[in-house]
């Protein structure tokens, strides 16, 4: 079942389209009325999937954002859903445009059926080009190589190979560029070739952190099953570890020992340890949560270290490894850390003097949820 982001509101109006969709036995079609909705798509018809895969007639220029395959299965969309194969579903869902041309052009052309089987994210990159349907049914009976060259990347095996190994859940715009700057960076893409299986967890350590590729840590993620939140913490337990990896002035030989983790959980316990030994000798006390009340608070300078020993993580540093300044100097300007509590533990946010949210943290330096981030921009807002 393919994984869904949080939904944008854009997604959440079109879940109520699938209540203005009729499916037309007759005609073999789906009528989708979004004159209430989206008034100026009207009303959008789209073929059976018999229908795409029998008919001469062209490919049709659908609206591009209509993500039908994540509609609620109402009788009308069940009976034109159900004769599509469900990998073919899945493999269209993957992506956040272009749904319904890349169903339709798998439908017409077995060409394109089997490119969205080894490769979807060349064939969704395809239909999204704004090319023709002459154009694309041209690359399609070409060598791939030449197709990748067409759509902006290197026209070569290796970024087949890279594409064809890609294992994705959901490509969201992140993932996507993500997988632009692995195609582009030469060494990034020669380094995945070991790869077997890229992952999303595979992909976004490759794309900021590809000193890592290859290594104990990404061969062993990239055979795990994750979730876009996990990638996203992934990434920020690597930033705070490097962080404050910088702060200490560690050698290479240690940083190394980053890259040969087996598991986060190793990678955190060895952030936990660099935490330690930063904070050696400050005889810091960890910060009474009963200070803390639920609206968010500017904490002083002089209780970020307690707070750092409370959460387990390094607030006095940020992601390049330097210190936050917390006052305002000749040549800084101040950071401020909030902290509140509720029923989910200690939450704290470091905002720069832009009012902009640098990071959220909780207990054991886990990322904050949405209810913890509204309550940061409700601070934000009172600043203003």
């Amino acid at each position: 079942m393919v994984e869904q982001s949080p939904l944008t509101l854009d997604q959440r109006k079109q879940l109520q389209l699938a209540k203005f969709s009729f499916w037309d036995e007759s005609e073999h079609t789906l009528w989708i009325d979004c004159r209430k909705i989206f008034p100026a798509l009207g009303v959008v018809s789209v073929p059976s999937w018999d229908a795409m895969m029998m008919s001469a007639a062209k490919v049709d220029a659908y609206p591009s954002n209509l993500q039908v395959l994540a509609w609620a299965n109402t009788a009308h969309i069940n009976a034109w859903r159900k004769p599509i194969p469900k990998w073919v579903q899945e493999s269209c869902a993957l992506f956040p445009t272009h749904q319904l041309s890349l169903l339709h052009y798998a439908g017409k052309y077995p060409q394109m059926l089997e490119l969205l089987d080894n490769s979807p994210m060349l064939a969704w990159r395809l239909v999204s080009a704004g090319l023709s349907e002459p154009e694309v049914v041209g690359l399609l009976g070409g060598k791939r190589q030449l197709m990748a060259k067409q759509m902006g990347w290197p026209g070569k095996d290796e970024t087949i190979r890279f594409l064809r190994n890609l294992r994705l859940r959901i490509v969201n715009d992140d993932i996507a560029q993500q997988v632009e700057v692995c195609l582009m960076d030469e060494q990034r893409l020669n380094a995945l070739q070991t790869l077997p299986r890229i992952n999303s967890m595979a992909l976004s350590l490759a794309a900021r952190f590809p000193e890592l590729i290859g290594c104990r840590l990404h061969m062993a993620l990239a055979q795990l099953p994750c979730r876009p939140m996990q990638c996203k913490s992934m990434v920020e337990l690597l930033e705070d570890a490097y962080a404050l990896a910088d702060y200490l002035g560690l050698s290479p030989a240690e940083l190394k020992n980053i890259g040969e983790c087996r598991y986060l959980i190793e990678v955190s316990q060895l952030y936990q340890g660099w935490l330690t030994q930063a904070l050696q000798g400050l005889e810091v006390k960890a910060l009474n949560p009963q200070r803390l009340s639920a609206q968010p608070t500017v904490l002083h300078r002089n209780d970020w270290h307690a707070l750092s020993v409370l959460q387990q993580h390094a607030w006095w540093v940020n992601v390049d490894g330097e210190p936050v300044e917390g006052e305002s100097t000749a040549n800084t300007q101040p950071c401020h850390l909030l902290a509140w509590q509720d029923e989910e533990g200690v939450w704290a946010a470091l905002i720069d003097a832009t009012n902009k949210v640098l990071k959220v943290r909780g207990l054991d330096n886990v990322l904050a949820g949405s209810k913890q981030l509204t309550q940061v921009h409700l601070w934000q807002a009172g600043q203003l």
